[in-house]
C-alpha cells in the first residue's frame, strides 16, 4: 500500500480565503469531502496535518494553489 503524503494547513490563508470569498465553512467541508468537525479541527489547529488528497481538494474548492494553503 502506498503511503500518503501529509500537509500542514496554513490556517491564516484558509481563513482569509473563506472570508474573501464569503464561503461557509460547512459548505467547504462538504465539498472538500471531510466532515464539518474535521474541517473545524483543521482551522482550530487541533489537527496539524491533513492527507494530500484532502489538501488538494481544499485548494481546488478555494481556487488557490496548494502551495498557498499548505
Amino acid at each position: 500500500m502506498a503511503q500518503s503524503k501529509h500537509y500542514q494547513i496554513n490556517i491564516n490563508a484558509v481563513n482569509q480565503a473563506l472570508a474573501d470569498q464569503s464561503l461557509k465553512k460547512w459548505w467547504v467541508a462538504e465539498f472538500s469531502g471531510v466532515h464539518r468537525t474535521t474541517f473545524r479541527r483543521w482551522l482550530s489547529g487541533k489537527t496539524r496535518f491533513v492527507l494530500q488528497q484532502n489538501a488538494e481538494n481544499l485548494a481546488k474548492i478555494l481556487e488557490l494553489p496548494l502551495s498557498d494553503i499548505a
